[in-house]
């Protein structure tokens, strides 16, 4: 779902930003803060989104190699943080078009400002498609020669379409968000006021997801569900989080930036609203908020609204002193940073590595990582290896309170495997089956885990469903995990 390396993206962008704020803190102790020029930000993120669109473009034109299996990404590993990205920038390139007066500096931003639309087009983001239509659609209303019910017809008509378009285009896919939003509102039912807390999506939607499956188990939905991280809607992502008083509180602050914008509708403004509208149109079917670069954006459409309009009056001593507890908590930050990237570091070094002496660093690395689910699994599967079952059942199951995971399951059914355990075994294979239906491997772990106790019964009806279960992508390990079943269960038939 999202980029690989999305980590070390935001480590740095923490960093330059942490570096930036220092910097201000330190000139406001002298008062030799300079104003912010929107436009000059407007031009550096309209280069920025030029260059991300001249790399998509070049990939599809295969002129450049992309990474991963989707052709048009720029430096991302899927479209969806490429448009995103783009989406959000695209207005400020409307702000670098009323600012210049130069015939051909207007040519040139109108060609960045089509390669820029292109290069979300080509990426096949249905959301970015959709985003940029009304975004540009608004931005082009005064300039459009039709009476106003003709506007709005056209307008509503295109969005219908694109929907539409959106839905059919790539169906299977349309629907899997169908489905984790319905077991997302599932969730939403249970804890509506105050959420399931930041990391609340991760924790517990695939339980949700596997309880959808198990109370219908012919669902048309079966062959679509996969691991999931993300509820594709970040206002579904807030009230699963915060509930509805976050919800709440989102609304108050939209309702603040609008006010802020009547009350003194600078085209600046304007702009930092286009780009909120983009990134909120967006957000009802993706994820932007994951990559750095939106987030920045965010805040500075939200510092764009909102100056002019809310004005502190302190006295230059205490701003001082605010200053350097500013500055003492950057500097705290920056060491947490440093430390958290460190760690990073030391565990990327062990990441793929089950050798004994590893065991060490990753005990040492606890107290900075030990709420990172996915250090919790490495560190879990590294005890498993090395055969240190109880630490590693203790690790998994701390790690299944942060992290309701596919791959986890199968992890725990694999311990107690080990363990001789093999109810639990079955508990948990049987979850990760229900998570994911269309997954082969759950299930022939079961057929495994039957065969060494003895169950016969359970291997056979295990083993039919194997060969009755539809094949969602024809991989090499369904091929032998079918091929391997076939034959002993015809052996099994011939005696």
């Amino acid at each position: 779902m999202t980029d690989t390396h999305i980590i070390p993206k935001w480590y740095f962008t923490v960093f330059v930003l942490l570096i930036g704020v220092l910097v201000l803190l330190s000139k406001g102790i002298f008062n030799k803060l300079s104003k912010i020029d929107t436009f000059i930000f407007g031009c550096f993120i309209s280069v920025i989104c030029s260059i991300q669109a001249l790399y998509g473009i070049l990939q599809w034109l295969k002129l450049i190699s992309s990474v991963g299996r989707y052709q048009v990404v720029g430096s991302f590993d899927n479209p969806a943080g490429f448009a995103a990205c783009l989406c959000a920038g695209l207005p400020f390139i409307f702000l670098c078009l009323k600012e210049v007066r130069e015939k051909k500096q207007k040519t040139i931003l109108y060609l960045l400002l089509l390669a820029v639309v292109l290069a979300i087009v080509v990426s096949g983001s249905r959301s970015g498609v959709l985003t940029i239509a009304i975004v540009l659609a608004i931005w082009l209303y005064p300039y459009i020669p039709f009476k106003l019910k003709s506007k709005i017809l056209i307008s509503v008509c295109l969005i219908l379409v694109l929907l539409g378009g959106g839905y059919f285009l790539k169906k299977d896919s349309a629907d899997g968000r169908l489905l984790i939003w319905r077991c997302s509102l599932e969730m939403v039912k249970d804890l509506p006021f105050c959420g399931y807390g930041i990391n609340g999506f991760k924790a517990h939607y695939m339980d949700y997801q596997a309880n959808f499956f198990m109370e219908k188990p012919n669902s048309g939905y079966m062959k679509l569900a996969d691991n999931v991280s993300s509820p594709f809607n970040e206002y579904l992502n807030i009230v699963i989080k915060f509930g509805y008083l976050g919800m709440i509180i989102l609304i108050l602050g939209i309702s603040l930036l609008i006010f802020c914008y009547c009350k003194d509708p600078k085209y600046e403004k304007r702009i930092a609203l286009y780009s909120l509208l983009s990134i909120g149109i967006f957000s009802m079917f993706s994820y932007p908020f994951t990559y750095p670069f939106v987030w920045i954006i965010v805040c500075l459409d939200i510092f764009v609204l909102m100056r002019g309009n809310i004005v502190l009056n302190i006295q230059k001593n205490h701003r001082n002193i605010l200053y350097v507890f500013a500055i003492a908590a950057c500097s705290w930050g920056g060491i947490k940073l440093y430390q958290r990237i460190n760690a990073e570091y030391q565990w990327g070094k062990i990441a793929y590595s089950t050798a004994n002496e590893n065991l060490v660093i990753y005990y040492k690395l606890m107290p900075v990582m030990g709420n990172n689910p996915y250090f919790l699994y490495n560190y879990s599967v590294a005890l498993f290896e090395l055969n240190r079952l109880n630490e590693s059942l203790k690790l998994a199951l701390f790690c299944n309170r942060y992290w309701a995971d596919y791959d986890l399951e199968l992890l725990l059914g694999n311990i107690y495997s080990k363990m001789k355990d093999y109810d639990m075994a079955e508990i948990h294979y049987r979850k990760a089956s229900l998570m994911c239906p269309c997954r082969f491997v759950p299930l022939y772990y079961l057929y495994e885990l039957y065969k060494e106790a003895g169950n016969a019964n359970g291997m056979l009806s295990v083993g039919r469903s194997i060969m009755d279960k539809p094949v969602k992508v024809n991989s090499m390990q369904v091929m032998q995990i079918r091929n391997k079943v076939r034959r002993e269960l015809s052996y099994i038939d011939i005696n």
